[in-house]
């Protein structure tokens, strides 16, 4: 996900456009990340010294590496580790913004340094974020580390990920009350722990889930597009109590419920996990032991 998260906000402050974050992402199976471009990223080497190595390439049929251990710039164990960062997502991006001419490493850099710093994120958090681990990503944004908290939105996130959109990504989720919705597939699991979990929208953003859970082209969110993004939530909690299964702990699940009519969901402290796709918002909804209400 950092390359939509980072590259939208990317787009949000000017630096690129839609089109052009949309080409980025759409070559990214095509790149594979120069050693010369990560060495630098890692601070191992100056841009001097990789652009030194990459004119000895030129005239010497030997590997990145090599010359760069033969100059004593690299070891051979930063070689090998930088290597296995060549399939990183977060590589892959700014290999993409570079070679397309959009930014400079050092413009990249600076932006990233400042998203840090709107985001409140500290340098473990960083590593987290480039990782491309989706588990260590959601738990970034999520407003506390509860290990049920963490493993729910996880499972969501990957399954939605995986089955709905791949090219979705999530902002900052936070605890309320309230929230204003038109539109919401739950499901209540019981047992050790009451759990109410799914999925809230404004307008037609459910479609975004529907259409392509069902293999259909709904058209407005009624109540078969709900029984669809019911269906879905479904999926996503069978696998959270299977986990938790695992573990020992008891959970039943409930049949999925719907409010093709809703105006508010209340409750106490619930998390809203905002998730963005095909420049809709929808809104992961989790409340851990503790109940909800629909208006």
């Amino acid at each position: 996900m950092f390359d939509q998260i980072f590259g939208n906000y990317l787009v949000k402050t000017g630096r690129i456009t839609k089109e052009q974050l949309s080409d980025v992402i759409e070559s990214e199976s095509k790149v594979r990340v120069k050693l010369g471009l990560i060495a630098v990223a890692e601070k191992l080497m100056t841009t001097e010294q990789a652009d030194e190595v990459n004119n000895l390439q030129a005239i010497r049929d030997r590997r990145f590496g090599d010359i760069a251990v033969e100059k004593g710039y690299l070891t051979e164990a930063q070689v090998g580790s930088l290597l296995k960062k060549q399939g990183n997502i977060y590589m892959i991006f700014v290999q993409n913004l570079i070679d397309k001419g959009l930014m400079t490493l050092e413009q990249v850099d600076e932006a990233l340094k400042i998203y840090q710093d709107q985001q409140g994120f500290t340098h473990s958090d960083m590593d987290d974020l480039v990782s491309g681990d989706v588990d260590r990503t959601v738990r970034l944004f999520l407003p506390s580390n509860t290990e049920l908290c963490d493993k729910h939105c996880g499972i969501a996130i990957r399954t939605f990920l995986r089955i709905i959109n791949s090219g979705a990504y999530v902002s900052k989720a936070y605890l309320t009350d309230t929230l204003k919705i038109d539109n919401f597939a739950m499901q209540q699991l019981t047992g050790d722990h009451n759990i109410y979990a799914g999925f809230a929208g404004i307008g037609n953003s459910l479609l975004t889930i529907a259409n392509p859970f069902a293999d259909e082209e709904f058209e407005t969110v009624d109540l078969d597009a709900l029984d669809a993004v019911g269906e879905f939530t479904n999926c996503i909690n069978g696998l959270f109590a299977s986990e938790l299964g695992n573990e020992g702990v008891d959970m039943d699940m409930l049949p999925p419920a719907f409010y093709e009519k809703a105006s508010r969901i209340t409750g106490n402290q619930f998390c809203v996990f905002p998730i963005h796709v095909e420049e809709q918002e929808i809104f992961f909804i989790l409340a851990i032991d503790s109940i909800i209400s629909v208006n």
